[in-house]
């Protein structure tokens, strides 16, 4: 099957040590009409160099950019949509670098994406070192919570999310867009830098009503934040940081009053319990920042 030019883009930062997987899955792909487009963020390790080492000994193409400093994901991606558009794509394929694809991987997915008429279509992930343990089966918006929920999150896959259906959130780790989407709902939001930027894009792209698909017979696995931390005073700052702007962008001012009140609350009455200095640093200079950002944006 060949449906049009597919541009895989990657933003690869201090992502030295998940490349071979990477760049090996991708070429053992079915699906072989794409161009990788990697967004190298001004690495600080050897990842730029070990990029155009493997580029050289794959047989798709490869186009390789390095940035003067490290922009953030969102701009990193936008850097590499437009590359993507530029050169002809029919669709972007947003993917990380701490991911490992099975072989029809990006095959059965845009046969998903055209047998459902979707825009945006995205596969099941599981875990890299789990026994078919589950990360994300599509997802939701938490809406009094705040963030986003995956399905299946830490679940034993027993075929309980074998059909495909509409979603509304995923994250977009591994989401093949169709590039008319870009037309009508924008680019990233480079504000955010990282972490939220894919929920902001996939909220506008919900809100527009254009048809987000799960695929699940589309599987890969995925390394969690290889490149920044789970629970790591960055993750903190930015996640705390991006939540309260991401509310108020999005949702009522009822609903931004309780989101900062309740994470106000946690902040000052739980996690001095829970958090090392470093982290309970972070997430407070988040919700500060967070807050100025409310205060000085006009919508």
């Amino acid at each position: 099957m060949d449906s049009g030019k597919i541009g895989v883009v990657t933003v690869l930062y201090n992502g030295e040590r998940v490349l071979d997987d990477f760049f090996r899955s991708l070429g053992e792909q079915t699906y072989e009409n794409f161009t990788l487009y990697v967004i190298d963020n001004h690495s600080q390790d050897r990842s730029l160099a070990k990029a155009r080492a493997l580029a050289s000994a794959v047989r798709f193409e490869t186009v390789i950019i390095a940035e003067p400093e490290n922009w953030g994901v969102a701009k990193g991606n936008n850097i590499g949509i437009v590359r993507a558009l530029a050169d002809g794509c029919e669709y972007v394929l947003l993917s990380n670098n701490d991911i490992v694809l099975a072989p029809d991987t990006i095959d059965n997915l845009l046969r998903g994406m055209l047998y459902y008429e979707a825009a945006v279509a995205v596969p099941k992930i599981y875990f890299f070192d789990g026994d078919s343990i589950i990360w994300a089966a599509g997802g939701t918006y938490r809406f009094w919570r705040g963030g986003t929920r995956h399905f299946g999150f830490g679940q034993k896959d027993t075929g309980q999310f074998d059909e495909a259906k509409r979603i509304v959130y995923a994250p977009t780790c591994f989401a093949l867009i169709h590039r008319d989407v870009f037309q009508t709902v924008g680019m990233m939001d480079e504000w955010y830098f990282v972490y939220y930027d894919d929920t902001d894009f996939m909220y506008r792209t919900y809100k527009a009503r254009i048809p987000i698909f799960y695929i699940p017979q589309s599987e890969l696995k995925h390394k969690e934040s290889s490149s920044t931390g789970v629970g790591s005073p960055f993750t903190l700052y930015y996640l705390n940081r991006n939540l309260l702007y991401f509310t108020y962008r999005h949702h009522s001012f009822v609903k931004l009053l309780y989101t900062v009140v309740t994470h106000w609350g946690v902040h000052l009455l739980v996690h001095p319990f829970l958090y090392g200095r470093d982290q309970y640093r972070a997430e407070r200079k988040g919700l500060y920042d967070g807050l100025k950002k409310i205060f000085g944006y006009a919508r």
